[in-house]
């Protein structure tokens, strides 16, 4: 029996700016909801947190070789929020399941050996809302 489709770093895109990132290889996400903590003395030594989270957040990097100058150009010369989409890949559906939300290019680095490729590497932290839309 299959285990399921499952997801492959491959076939998730990323659109920043408008432009599709090429030449990537490693592509991280993480999402928080940052807990409230509201132990007092009453708590009898455990820790409670509020039902509702705190801070909502969307932390991106990405690194890979350098393939596209134009790309590059946007997330060097942005020193304003960009937009972004997260595409999922296929999840079996006929649309993609994405992310999309605003962003800050917070840091750019680019490096690499004399004789070997440059590599990139960029990471941009969400701000406002960050939108899931379910593939169908």
């Amino acid at each position: 029996m299959a285990a399921g489709k499952g997801l492959l770093n491959r076939d998730i895109t990323m659109t920043i700016g408008g432009q599709t990132l090429v030449g990537v290889v490693t592509k991280d996400f993480s999402l928080a909801n940052a807990p409230i903590d509201v132990t007092d003395d009453q708590s009898s030594g455990f820790r409670e947190l509020l039902a509702k989270g705190g801070l909502k957040s969307l932390d991106l990097s990405v690194s890979g070789p350098v393939k596209d100058y134009a790309l590059l150009d946007t997330l060097f010369e942005s020193t304003q929020m960009v937009n972004c989409v997260v595409d999922l890949g296929d999840d079996g559906g006929t649309t993609e399941s994405n992310l999309t939300f605003d962003a800050l290019i917070s840091e750019l680095t680019f490096g690499g050996d004399a004789n070997e490729r440059t590599e990139f590497s960029a990471t941009l932290l969400s701000s406002g809302a960050i939108t899931y839309t379910a593939g169908t």
